[in-house]
């Protein structure tokens, strides 16, 4: 089988390899789509999560279970299920998993999503309905991500939001922000296409943070009070610091994406007293796949999957999620 490896710093490599066999209490999957994550890049760019080569990538995927291992026969789970899975296989016996934290598992073993096959263990397979979308699907996992985000945030009725950047993790939050009952959604986005979308997906104000004033933007879309909410999901370093001078009193920015590791930013903590406001980060929780895949339905999924690319193209689909055309792409596995 084909699957995509991080081989060294800086170096991708599309790798042919004996399909893995299945284990004790494991289940196969053939993978259907794989989504491109900027996490994945910044893995091989940056170092994030403290990953070192080699290993395998991709963790936003969907597909059909092909084979089931010994151990496995109380998952309700069964061969040729439309399924998904949390990318990580977490211990259970850490201090971390014992603690009820295991999306911080001390010895957690990914998957590798980015292949025609992967063996996982059976507690971190989701079914799907019969009739699943496996394309609209493989973005389960970033919503995950954008669920804890919206719970971390606890957005009211008739609150004001703006968020930055709307690449594809953005415009999956947008989808939520949406359907939160959020009002004056607004999005703060360099490229035109995707401030486009973002309208077309049902924001009511863009700001280009390259040629526009931001602050002086989002006062007036506030009527000088700020946003309550500030969800920055760029991970571009320019973005982080104007947003601690656009929120409201009393309000909450939430530092959604992964900025790089060594990036520091001034926060004037006088003038956030001063606001009584406060800031969040995310990470994930894979309690949350239910929920995500109970929402599925209610996504743009169209607006938000830009094209689709055959697995073996993959270091091609790559070049192509660098340019930022897309919100979304997809590898077709």
């Amino acid at each position: 089988m084909k699957q995509l490896w991080f081989m060294e710093e800086n170096k991708i490599e599309l790798r042919d390899l004996p399909a893995p066999e299945v284990g004790d209490s494991q289940v196969k999957i053939k993978i259907a789509y794989a989504a491109i994550c900027a996490t994945d890049i910044h893995m091989v760019t940056m170092g994030i999560l403290g990953v070192k080569p080699p290993m395998a990538l991709g963790h936003e995927a969907s597909g059909i279970i092909m084979e089931m291992g010994k151990g496995t026969e109380g998952s309700n789970l069964k061969v040729g299920d439309k399924v998904v899975a949390n990318p990580t296989s977490a211990c259970g016996i850490c201090s971390e998993c014992r603690s009820g934290r295991s999306q911080y598992c001390i010895q957690a073993i990914p998957t590798g999503a980015f292949a025609e096959y992967i063996v996982t263990s059976a507690n971190t397979v989701f079914k799907l309905p019969d009739d699943a979308d496996l394309r609209h699907y493989a973005l389960v996992e970033p919503m995950v991500c954008t669920i804890r985000a919206m719970d971390l945030a606890q957005i009211k009725h008739g609150d004001t939001v703006l968020l930055s950047g709307v690449g594809g993790i953005g415009s999956i939050l947008l989808n939520m922000i949406i359907l939160s009952g959020a009002t004056r959604i607004t999005v703060s986005e360099p490229v035109a296409g995707k401030r486009e979308n973002a309208l077309s997906m049902g924001a009511q104000y863009t700001i280009d943070p390259f040629k526009e004033d931001f602050i002086r933007r989002a006062q007036e879309i506030t009527d000088g009070k700020g946003f309550d909410h500030i969800f920055e999901a760029s991970g571009a370093p320019q973005a982080a610091q104007p947003c601690t001078r656009a929120i409201a009193r009393c309000g909450k920015i939430i530092y959604f994406a992964v900025f790089p590791p060594k990036f520091e930013f001034p926060v004037n903590l006088y003038d956030l007293y001063m606001h009584e406001a406060s800031i969040q980060t995310v990470f994930t929780n894979p309690d949350l796949f239910p929920r995500a895949i109970n929402l599925v339905p209610r996504m743009q999924m169209d607006k938000i999957i830009g094209t689709v690319i055959p697995l073996e193209r993959a270091l091609e689909a790559i070049e192509i999620f660098n340019k930022s055309i897309y919100p979304k792409v997809l590898l077709e596995c």
